[in-house]
């Protein structure tokens, strides 16, 4: 099962914002599948206020529903540099109000809890958006505003009481918001494969709750990428048995990718397939009802190793 509508595309320079997302990588990757329908924007019911306090503290979502949301945008996107200057940001080209940019955030986050319904009908679904892991409690960080992932783990858990949720996070960074929001919550557990001296662990980005350990970190050192699958394999032996995965799809390991704070992994095309199927394949196994979310994927490429992922399982999954 595949989720994907036009209205997820972010957008970002309506908004005077150049930070390197390409909004096609979901359009093009719907494109390559072929024959498959739009997911009509009205069986995506819009997340509440409540919805978000699930992860969030009351008083930032409180920002996210008034004026308050642009200063949140500012720092989420890292906007204003520590000088007050505008940084990769150009109000005076913008066509679009930065208001209307959360409400794709929140289309984004709502197709994430949608796919979990499906997923536990049809064993798999894929939301061609989300994955936004940096984003914290109290504030978002790293272009995450809200945690999609951990909001809809845990209203699959009120739907499904004393159901058990694993975040499998194979993003380039480390799932630093989803490890702080679920820190004393043994319900959800966390596994993140990730760059071991990139951002947010970086000497830059200094002490903070974004060291929170994951449930299982499985840090990947500069130039360690032929340790990558069996490391992972590892990670994943690790994992307890739960009702739902949800699959923090990140393509920004890969060699093509061009966003800087992500240099520090550099898998191949193939290893990426390997990765992906890995994944797959454990959960398939199991009978565990997988989520996958799009995460990090920056520059022209990328897109290519969500559509070479989901041609190979096309069959078996019947979409």
């Amino acid at each position: 099962m595949i989720i994907y509508n036009k209205k997820f595309d972010l957008n970002l320079k309506s908004y005077g914002i150049s930070v390197p997302i390409h909004d096609d990588r979901a359009s093009k990757t719907f494109a390559a599948l072929g024959n498959i329908v739009e997911t009509p924007i009205e069986e995506i019911s819009l997340l509440s206020k409540s919805d978000l306090l699930l992860a969030h503290s009351r008083e930032f979502v409180d920002k996210l529903f008034d004026d308050r949301i642009i200063e949140e945008i500012y720092k989420c996107y890292e906007l204003v540099d520590s000088e007050g200057n505008f940084n990769r940001y150009d109000p005076s080209s913008a066509s679009k109000d930065l208001k209307e940019l959360f409400e794709t955030i929140l289309l984004h986050a709502s197709a994430t809890s949608r796919a979990c319904e499906l997923a536990t009908k049809k064993g798999f679904c894929f939301s061609l958006a989300g994955g936004m892991h940096h984003a914290m409690s109290s504030l978002g960080r790293g272009f995450c505003l809200i945690n999609d992932i951990v909001i809809a783990a845990r209203i699959f858990q009120n739907n499904n009481p004393s159901s058990k949720v694993s975040i499998i996070d194979i993003d380039a960074h480390k799932g630093c918001g989803s490890a702080q929001i679920t820190e004393h919550d043994t319900s959800i557990e966390t596994l993140s494969i990730h760059m071991q001296d990139g951002w947010p662990l970086d000497p830059q980005s200094g002490q903070g709750d974004w060291h929170i350990p994951s449930t299982i970190d499985i840090p990947i050192g500069l130039g360690e990428e032929n340790l990558y699958l069996s490391k992972l394999k590892e990670g994943l032996d690790r994992l307890s048995h739960c009702e739902l995965a949800i699959v923090v799809a990140g393509a920004d390991p890969y060699e093509e990718d061009i966003l800087e704070s992500a240099s520090g992994l550099k898998l191949s095309k193939e290893q990426m397939l390997e990765r992906d199927l890995m994944v797959y394949n454990f959960l398939k196994e199991r009978k565990i009802a997988q989520v996958w979310v799009m995460a990090g994927g920056y520059g022209p490429k990328t897109w290519e190793i969500y559509a070479q992922f989901l041609k190979s399982i096309r069959e078996e999954e019947s979409f």
